[in-house]
C-alpha cells in the first residue's frame, strides 16, 4: 500500500456490465446463505499448497508477488477467475516470470464459482475483487471447504458481516486471512505489545490520519476503476480505506467503539463527475469502552509537493500517562516517546519489513502449522462495524452509537 495507491488495486468484473448490474450491496438471502462444507485441507510441513486466484488485477499480483518471493510459501497457482483478460494477461505473464507454470483460466461471470472453488485440486484461494463482491465471494469459499485470503475490507453492510461471521462458524477449520497487512507486521505486533503491556499507561487518546495527495480515485477518467468513486460499490472511503486504521484502534483497545461522531463533505468533484457519490473529505471522533479517544481525519486532496510531510500522513498515535507511542506508514515510524525527560525516546523498530510480505508468508504459515491467521473474521467484523458506524455518523452528521448499528 502507497501514499497514492494505483487504481488497479482490484480490477474483477469490472468490464462487466451484467456483472457491475448485479453487484450490490443489497445482498439476496440465497447470495449470502452460509452453509457447511466439506473439510478444507491439511498440509504437512513439505507439502504444496495449490492455489486459485480470483480477480487478478494489481492487489491480486501484489499479492501473487509475495508469494513467490518466499519459496518456503512452496505454491503453485492451478486455476484463476478474472473476465478481464487484460488482467489474465498481465497475472499469466507474471506467473511465467516466476516459473509457476501456466494455471487454467476462467472468464465466465460466475466461474469463480461454478468452476475454480469446486475443483477438488484448489486447496486455498486469494481474493482480491471490488468491495461489493467480498461477502458473497467469502460466503460461497467457506461453503466450499477453501482457505482464503481475502482482501479488506471484510465487508459494507451489516448482514454481510453477519453472514461471514456465520459462514465461519458453520466451516470452523477453514482458515480465512482478512487482508490487514498491519496485523502481520512485525513492528505493528512489537509496539501495540508494548502498549498493551504498559509502557505509556492506560490509553486515553489516539490520533490517526489517512491524508493523501494521491487522489481522488474514482474519477470518470479512471476507467474500470471508476468504482472507487461510488459508495454502494465501495462502502464509501470508511470502509474501502479507513478500515485499516479502525483495525489498529480495535487492536489497541482490544474492543470496539461505543459510539462516533463526524462531519464531512461530499460533491467537491461534481463538476468533474455528477454521480460521484462518496465523501471527499471527513473527520470523526470515536469512543471505545476503555476510556480512549480517537480523532481521526481521511483526506485525498493534500499538498502534491509536500516533502517534509506537513500536510500528508497515515498514522496511529497513542498517548497515555507516561508519554505516547507513534506508528505510521507513511511516514514509517515506531517509536516511544516519554512524557517527562527522564526516560529516553526509543525507536521500538529500526527497520520496516514489506507489510504484503509479512501478511501472505502468515498466511501459508497458519495453513501449514493449523494455527489461526493473524487477521481473522472476528476483527475483520469489528473494523466493518466501526466503518459501518463512522459512515452513519458522518452522513447524519451527529453522534451515534453502535448498538444502532447492531440493532440492539
Amino acid at each position: 500500500m502507497t501514499p497514492s495507491p494505483k487504481a488497479s488495486r482490484r480490477e474483477f468484473l469490472a468490464t462487466s456490465a451484467a456483472a457491475i448490474g448485479a453487484a450490490s450491496t443489497f445482498a439476496s438471502a440465497a447470495r449470502l446463505e452460509p452453509k457447511a462444507g466439506p473439510a478444507p485441507a491439511r498440509f504437512k510441513a513439505d507439502q504444496t499448497i495449490r492455489v486459485g486466484l480470483i480477480g487478478v488485477g494489481g492487489r491480486c499480483r501484489d499479492l501473487v508477488h509475495a508469494t513467490f518471493a518466499n519459496p518456503a510459501n512452496n505454491v503453485k497457482v492451478v486455476a484463476m477467475a478474472d473476465p478481464d483478460q487484460n488482467n489474465v494477461t498481465k497475472m499469466l505473464e507474471q506467473l511465467a516470470k516466476s516459473n509457476a507454470g501456466k494455471p487454467d483460466v476462467y472468464t465466465g461471470e460466475k466461474d469463480w464459482r461454478d468452476k475454480l472453488l469446486a475443483r477438488t485440486d484448489v486447496d486455498a484461494v486469494l481474493i482480491a475483487v471490488p468491495c461489493d463482491l467480498h461477502a458473497e465471494m467469502y460466503v460461497a469459499t467457506f461453503a466450499a471447504g477453501k482457505h482464503f485470503y481475502g482482501e479488506k475490507p471484510m465487508c459494507i453492510e451489516l448482514d454481510e458481516v453477519n453472514a461471514i461471521v456465520a459462514a465461519q462458524e458453520r466451516n470452523p477449520d477453514v482458515k480465512c486471512q482478512i487482508g490487514f497487512q498491519r496485523r502481520a507486521s512485525s513492528w505493528y505486533q512489537h509496539a501495540i505489545k508494548q502498549i498493551h503491556e504498559g509502557m505509556i499507561g492506560d490509553v486515553f487518546e489516539a490520533l490517526g490520519a489517512w491524508r493523501l495527495s494521491g487522489g481522488p480515485l474514482g474519477l470518470p477518467d479512471s476507467g474500470t476503476q471508476i468504482w472507487f468513486g461510488r459508495r454502494q460499490r465501495s462502502g464509501d472511503w470508511m470502509l474501502e480505506q479507513a478500515c485499516h486504521t479502525w483495525d489498529v484502534m480495535c487492536w489497541v483497545a482490544q474492543d470496539m467503539p461505543v459510539a462516533a461522531y463526524g462531519v464531512g463533505k461530499r460533491g467537491l468533484f461534481k463538476h468533474i463527475d455528477p454521480e460521484r457519490d462518496v465523501t471527499d473529505f471527513y473527520t470523526a471522533t470515536l469512543e471505545f469502552p476503555n476510556g480512549m479517544v480517537l480523532d481521526f481525519e481521511h483526506n485525498w486532496m493534500c499538498p502534491q509537493f509536500d516533502e517534509e510531510w506537513k500536510f500528508r500522513g497515515i498514522f496511529e498515535r497513542f498517548t497515555g500517562p507516561k508519554g505516547g507511542i507513534s506508528l505510521g506508514e507513511y511516514p514509517t515510524d515506531a517509536t516511544f516517546y516519554p512524557r517527562d525527560g527522564k526516560d529516553k525516546v526509543i525507536k521500538l523498530a529500526e527497520s520496516f519489513p514489506n507489510t504484503t510480505q509479512e501478511s501472505v508468508n502468515a498466511f501459508y504459515k497458519a495453513l501449514r502449522d493449523g494455527t489461526q491467521p493473524p487477521s481473522n473474521v472476528k476483527n475483520g467484523r469489528m473494523a466493518t462495524l466501526t466503518g459501518l458506524l463512522v459512515r452513519k455518523a458522518v452522513y447524519e452528521n451527529r453522534r451515534v452509537e453502535m448498538k444502532e448499528i447492531l440493532g440492539v
